[in-house]
């Protein structure tokens, strides 16, 4: 029996690897055309709370509950908004916080990280001070082993206000997926405003 040439075995490899890796790109290409297509089939609408005194834009109609919140600095429920798509997550949710004491306020920012990573299953990846003059504030991004998890929050005329939009991990994905879960996450926070 006469052995194949070592050149016609890797030919056979390098077509097999090149026809995988057209698949592989068609499946990612076909990926992100689903993503995309998921995220415009409908056109975001704006919440706008009266009784939380804040607007942001959602890709759908939000679900709306109360979450009781039993903590050291503040024990009462937390008013929030869910949605969940096929490719993201946000959460919106306000509580009374009537103290306006800097300390309060670090203290509470710090229970919220410590309650994050509490169990063990997440990993911080980065926190950063958010505060302007009028309003303090604090970014949580947390790597949950699926998902990156942007965590913000702010605190505003006797409200604390925390802001949630929940992703795949970007590792392995094309730049132009990254670049779509970038704009769903802009969209999300930029259009998030606190009224009076």
């Amino acid at each position: 029996m006469k052995q194949p040439s070592p050149w016609a075995t890797s030919a056979t490899r390098l077509r097999k690897l090149g026809c995988a890796a057209i698949v592989f790109c068609c499946l990612l290409n076909t990926s992100l055309l689903i993503a995309q297509k998921v995220g415009r089939v409908k056109a975001w609408q704006e919440l706008v709370s009266t009784e939380g005194r804040f607007r942001v834009l959602l890709p759908d109609t939000p679900e709306d509950r109360f979450v009781p919140v039993p903590g050291q600095i503040v024990s009462t429920e937390m008013h929030a908004y869910f949605v969940r798509s096929a490719v993201a997550s946000y959460v919106v949710a306000y509580a009374d916080f009537p103290k306006k004491d800097p300390r309060t306020l670090k203290q509470a920012f710090d229970n919220a990280r410590t309650l994050a990573l509490a169990d063990g299953r997440v990993r911080l990846i980065s926190e950063k001070d958010l505060t302007t003059v009028n309003m303090p504030g604090r970014e949580f991004v947390i790597d949950d082993g699926v998902n990156v998890i942007k965590d913000r929050l702010y605190y505003s005329n006797g409200r604390l206000y925390q802001v949630i939009f929940i992703a795949p991990q970007p590792n392995g994905m094309s730049d132009e997926f990254v670049k779509f879960y970038d704009g769903l996450e802009s969209k999300f926070f930029d259009s998030f405003k606190i009224g009076s």
